[in-house]
């Protein structure tokens, strides 16, 4: 079982944008982020470099990290869909630089420039071998002691985009997020498998170092 292309996803994204930025007006405000950004902030205190997110969506996180846990640090965000990055520009303004481009490219971000990569419930649109390369990008673009985290749902199989979509994406299981992630040169610290309210699947949430 194949992902869908990104050409599909990027169309997806487009067309639920607005609507997926009103839900994280919300959602933002779950303990979820503010345990993970509140625990990167910490651990990235004396890293040089921005926080980047590469599946940046409306750009929340980013913007809730800022506000809340590291106002001087700049912060970078990069999402496939160009409407997205739009709300996304339109949220951080001049806070933030935001990008279209492929989480699994970021060719126009510096070797070992930034102090932390977000991944947030996107792996699932990546097939096995494009999941090891993402991680080797972003192992590329974090400095020495870099920090990780991200999330994507736990099991196996497609997830159900219901009978109007044809949208493939796949669920992993923990031990295999384990094994990408240390393969590719992190040390992870914090890894979880845990219920998401509304959802009826689990996700795994995963923070780590650049070794």
């Amino acid at each position: 079982m194949k992902a869908t292309p990104k050409s599909k996803i990027r169309d997806l994204y487009d067309s639920t944008a607005d609507s997926y930025a009103r839900m994280m007006d919300t959602e933002i405000d779950l303990p979820l982020y503010s345990d993970v950004l509140g625990r990167l902030a910490e651990r990235i205190t004396a890293i040089r470099g921005p926080v980047l997110d590469t599946s940046c969506g409306s750009g929340h996180m980013l913007f809730r990290y800022r506000e809340q846990y590291d106002p001087e640090r700049s912060v970078v965000g990069v999402d496939l869909s160009p409407r997205m990055v739009s709300l996304a520009r339109r949220k951080l303004g001049s806070q933030a630089e935001i990008l279209v481009g492929d989480m699994r490219d970021l060719g126009r971000i510096e070797t070992a420039s930034s102090a932390a990569v977000l991944s947030f419930f996107a792996l699932h649109h990546l097939d096995p071998a494009d999941i090891v390369l993402a991680l080797e990008e972003w192992r590329r673009i974090l400095r020495a002691g870099g920090q990780l985290v991200l999330a994507t749902w736990e099991g196996t199989g497609a997830i159900d985009y219901g009978g109007d979509s044809d949208v493939v994406a796949l669920r992993y299981r923990e031990r295999e997020i384990r094994d990408w992630v240390g393969a590719a040169g992190f040390s992870v610290s914090r890894c979880v498998v845990e219920p998401v309210e509304g959802f009826p699947m689990d996700a795994v949430y995963l923070e780590g170092t650049q070794e």
